[in-house]
């Protein structure tokens, strides 16, 4: 181990012992006994997922675990990652927003069933994120865990939120950056929210979250991890502050309310024509109804878009949207692979979406689903016709792709809509430089683009002539992807020179492309209120770079 790592390490140790220690001490004190105000019921949760969880379905790393008869704290107990999840209450929204009898019992029993095991301390469970989401849920779901409770439950509920919010006022800031610290202080203002016992801690609380808000989220609302699903998240959590402390009479801070007016156009730009998000590292799509309700709830009027927002670039055109991967990725974990990569609509209907984020799935789908083969854009494929076919399936990671430059001409309205922008991802093992250049046109019933790699200078053509080498064609492969949207059905047309992509909506679209070979292969969608990806189909054009260069040209057009 590194000298680096190893200090790493240590002072993580540190920080878990350290919080332990806080988790046990912080069990003593004044326990609350009611709540100020009656708590509003909200949540996220999925309705299909709470009738799954009710009857005992788990997905875990893309196995259905089938456990009717046991709480879910005996499901899998040695897998930490689940068990982690779990101890969030992410099944408390679902369990909620089914609102059945059975899901209803199973959420209490399970909760009630988690104070009389975890609620002492004793457990990993206790860090700031989880106990954030623990008391967000906690009190947004009040209604479902006390009706019906007796005076023993009743305590011991109080006795635990009171337990957590002392919890998070020692331990807040030490919660990662990003969604895990706001989750962890918007439960430290839900706290103070709601409970007398905690009132004196409103001021200092909604002052931490007001200095995150500034130092964590830009000018223009954007935020580090470029994750969109992530920015819904938090502005999730902002919006039911703001509404907390309306309903308290209070005035919310200047702060507050300027982070949530900058997040929504946000929000807006990067909603696909069926009105949910596009998926771009590591987010999922989220739920339309969903989103239209906080956006209401956040209380920022107009409907207007924006072009450019967070990295990402929006091109619409009557009734076709695109959104566009157009930035540098974000560094560490959060990184995937899809500059230059887009998603695209027609109407209510996708027409071409990535694989999705498949945070449910194992581990080697949560892998391929950072790769650039898992959106729709080109990338290369490293291998020699030698190789075998699950290594030819593999494409080239891009080893720098800090160097992505957006070009945007984009005119008035009536004319077409112009996009490109490049990369040097695939520059230090190939010397190729990839472009991507997208038009729309003015009634948005065509999308053309050119996919270019080439060797922009001299030492990028020695490092084409090294790569070749290992090429028994003299050439470097590389495939334009597009994933085409589940509910599409598509076959092979014109003796396999065109694709036809008939839509729900009745629509029927045309794709050609010319400079490689079409193909129509099988493809996989992880949407993630299925326990299952799937299935679904792509468009593979294959090419080649040859003397310096290789280019695809593609058009996908409306009958």
């Amino acid at each position: 181990m590194k000298i680096f790592d190893l200090f790493e390490f240590l002072k993580s140790d540190h920080l878990d012992r350290k919080t332990q220690a806080l988790a046990k001490s912080t069990r003593r004190g004044r326990a609350a006994k009611a709540f100020i105000s009656q708590p509003m019921p909200r949540g996220v949760g999925s309705s299909s997922k709470g009738l799954q969880l009710a009857a005992g379905n788990f997905l875990i790393d893309g196995r259905l675990v089938k456990e009717p008869d046991d709480v879910i704290w005996d499901v899998e107990k040695d897998h930490e990652e689940f068990q982690i999840k779990a101890h969030g209450f992410f099944w408390l929204d679902d369990l909620a927003a089914n609102g059945s009898r059975d899901c209803l019992d199973t959420a209490k029993l399970w909760f009630y069933d988690w104070l009389g095991r975890f609620g002492n301390g004793e457990n990993l469970a206790w860090t700031p994120e989880m106990a954030g989401a623990r008391i967000i849920r906690m009190v947004n779901h009040a209604i479902v865990l006390l009706n019906g409770a007796d005076a023993v439950q009743s305590k011991q509920y109080f006795a635990a939120i009171s337990h957590h919010a002392r919890f998070l006022k020692k331990t807040w800031n030490t919660a990662p950056e990003g969604l895990p610290r706001f989750q962890a202080l918007v439960g430290y203002v839900y706290s103070a929210l709601a409970l007398e016992e905690f009132a004196k801690d409103l001021k200092p609380s909604l002052a931490r979250l007001t200095k995150e808000c500034e130092a964590y989220i830009g000018e223009d609302g954007d935020i580090p991890s470029r994750n969109p699903e992530e920015l819904l998240e938090i502005f999730t959590l902002l919006v039911w502050v703001d509404q907390g402390i309306t309903t308290a009479d209070l005035t919310p801070d200047r702060a507050l309310l300027t982070a949530i007016e900058r997040i929504a156009p946000l929000i807006r730009t990067l909603r696909m024509g069926d009105g949910r998000l596009a998926e771009f590292h590591g987010g999922e799509a989220s739920d339309a109804e969903r989103i239209d309700n906080i956006l209401q709830d956040g209380g920022v009027r107009g409907t207007s878009v924006l072009g450019d927002v967070m990295g990402y670039s929006r091109m619409s055109r009557v009734a076709s949207v695109l959104v566009a991967d157009m930035a540098p990725p974000p560094v560490g974990d959060a990184r995937y692979d899809c500059a230059l990569a887009f998603e695209f609509s027609s109407g209510e209907c996708c027409i071409f979406k990535s694989t999705g984020a498949g945070r449910n799935l194992s581990q080697g789908w949560r892998t391929a689903a950072k790769t650039a083969a898992a959106f729709n854009v080109a990338s290369i494929q490293p291998f020699s016709s030698e190789a075998s076919i699950r290594q030819r399936r593999q494409v080239a990671p891009m080893f720098d792709a800090a160097d992505v430059k957006l070009i945007r001409s984009e005119r008035e309205m009536g004319s077409a809509a112009l996009l490109s922008g490049q990369h040097v991802g695939y520059k230090q093992e190939f010397g190729l430089t990839y472009n991507r250049s997208l038009e729309m046109s003015p009634n948005g019933r065509s999308l053309s683009g050119t996919d270019r790699l080439f060797c922009a200078h001299k030492k990028d053509e020695a490092v084409f002539d090294a790569a070749i080498l290992h090429q028994v064609t003299k050439t470097i492969p590389f495939i334009s992807r597009f994933r085409i949207a589940a509910d599409v059905d598509v076959e092979l047309d014109l003796g396999g020179t065109a694709v036809s992509l008939k839509l729900p909506n009745e629509e029927v679209w045309i794709f050609k492309a010319s400079g490689g070979k079409i193909s129509l292969e099988g493809s996989a969608y992880f949407s993630a209120d299925r326990l299952k990806p799937r299935a679904t189909k792509q468009i593979v054009v294959t090419s080649f770079a040859v003397n310096y260069e290789g280019a695809v040209s593609w058009v996908v057009t409306r009958l």
